[in-house]
């Protein structure tokens, strides 16, 4: 990267950068993301008591930002904000170890390239030639504050609730008035009839009366006879049967 194109003059950030640094980029990518974004005394806190020990070579990149900033631009250390940090693969360094059977393996000594990019909170860095608006506070700052303000918010609103609600209870509700009678249309006489003739109760048919119960005499005459048994014929006497002759036995 050239000096130029990444100048002061241009971005408005203030850049350090170490090379060669005895770590894997990868280790030094995972303290880099805790420290993004914070301010520069959050960040030495940070690194001071993290336990990876690419840490204190991260450190050490700060500080000499800090300073770039300070003596180069004259910039305060306090105003200085951790605008990128990031971490680039370097040489790998390759080393052989002997085994067994006269076998080696290799061994890779990886390296990487640490560079913090700062930039101040009273002069807005410049991206792309536009210079963008610097704001009022650090970022932690501002996010601690806008937290109180939504908290304080939300009670207020909890508090006013309530008082409507105790304040709805108390009244008591109005009286309602009568709902006023409509008037009955008027009928016409032709309509009256009609109603009158259908509120008649039809005639009603006299009942049939039913005829008087019948005399003890009536009765008995109407009730069949007592049939009387049959008298029974005497048997005719049989005759005696004719003595046979002797012709005849014979």
């Amino acid at each position: 990267m050239s000096s130029e194109r990444f100048s002061y003059a241009k971005t408005g950030l203030v850049r350090a950068e170490a090379k060669h640094v005895r770590s894997s980029a990868r280790k030094a990518r995972l303290v880099l993301a805790d420290i993004r974004g914070r301010n520069v005394l959050d960040a030495r806190k940070q690194l001071l008591f993290s336990p990876r020990a690419v840490a204190k070579d991260i450190e050490l990149v700060l500080r000499s930002a800090v300073t770039n900033a300070e003596v180069n631009h004259g910039l305060s250390p306090d105003d200085l904000v951790i605008h990128e940090a990031f971490a680039n693969e370097g040489v790998t360094i390759k080393r052989f170890k002997p085994r067994a059977r006269g076998r080696a393996s290799r061994i890779n000594k990886r390296t990487t390239h640490i560079t913090i990019l700062l930039r101040s909170l009273t002069s807005g860095a410049i991206v792309d030639g536009t210079e963008t608006a610097a704001p009022a506070k650090a970022s932690s700052d501002s996010a601690r504050a806008k937290r109180v303000a939504a908290s304080k918010k939300a009670e207020a609103n909890v508090e006013t609730g309530a008082a409507e609600v105790a304040e709805s209870t108390d009244e008591k509700p109005a009286a309602k008035k009568p709902a006023a009678k409509k008037p009955a249309a008027k009928k016409t006489e032709a309509a009256a009839a009609d109603a009158t003739t259908e509120k008649k109760p039809a005639a009603k048919k006299p009942a049939a009366k039913k005829p008087a119960a019948a005399t003890a005499d009536d009765a008995a005459e109407k009730t069949p006879a007592a049939k009387k048994p049959a008298a029974k014929k005497p048997a005719a006497p049989k005759k005696p049967a004719a003595e046979k002759t002797d012709e005849e036995k014979s």
